[in-house]
């Protein structure tokens, strides 16, 4: 299986996917673009898997690493036991051996980036949608961004000046921006009370605060 066909069957599992000629190129590819997942090859010119692997993990302890080897390269993955990789992979790759790899993956970094807001109601960081009963719940774009911030920091009051920035970057606020926030979070309230028969969501005085975030 070549590498075109590596990112073809990638494409089905993932927004973006970018490819790399050598090792280097992909290293340049990691700190551009952090990527989710790293599927690396111990065999590739100027910079091998390995070395690729080994600089990542100096920036990133965490990303999940797989690595693409040919039986006769098992002596070189001796050097790869501190790297933490998650899998290896013996060339040629089978196809549904690397989709269901994938698939694993994808549903770890799922679920890292779930916060449970209250029992059945979740906020997926990653895709930022709001679920409910594993159902998503439509949000408007400003809603969207209204809970991306409040969620980065469950619990916590942010002041209403640093929200309206958040949510209206694209225009220059005014005094009308804070009644727009006042009518946004009231708005979002009622869906929120309408769709999940859960109590207000967001709590207001001069500071704003979603009240039943907790990390799970």
């Amino acid at each position: 299986m070549q590498w075109s066909h590596y990112a073809f069957v990638l494409k089905n599992y993932f927004d973006e996917v970018y490819t790399a000629k050598d090792g280097r190129e992909a290293l340049d590819l990691y700190y551009e673009k952090k990527p989710d997942v790293l599927l690396l090859d111990v065999t590739m010119p100027k910079m091998d898997g390995l070395e690729v692997a080994g600089a990542v993990r100096k920036e990133d302890a965490e990303i999940p690493i797989i690595m693409l080897t040919a039986h006769s390269e098992v002596e070189k993955l001796l050097r790869a036991v501190p790297l933490k990789l998650e899998a290896y992979l013996l060339k040629p790759v089978n196809t549904r051996l690397l989709q269901n790899t994938m698939l694993k993956f994808i549903q770890r970094i799922e679920e890292k980036g779930m916060m449970q807001l209250k029992e059945e109601l979740f906020w997926n960081a990653m895709n930022e949608s709001l679920q409910y009963r594993q159902e998503q719940v439509k949000l408007t774009i400003k809603e969207t961004l209204l809970l991306q911030l409040l969620c980065r920091k469950p619990g916590e009051y942010f002041i209403r000046n640093t929200l309206i920035y958040h949510v209206w970057h694209d225009e220059m606020p005014d005094a009308s921006h804070d009644k727009k926030l006042t009518k946004l979070a009231s708005r979002f309230n009622r869906k929120i009370m309408h769709e999940t028969d859960s109590a207000t969501a967001l709590r207001e005085n001069d500071q704003i605060k979603c009240q039943f975030c907790k990390c799970i």
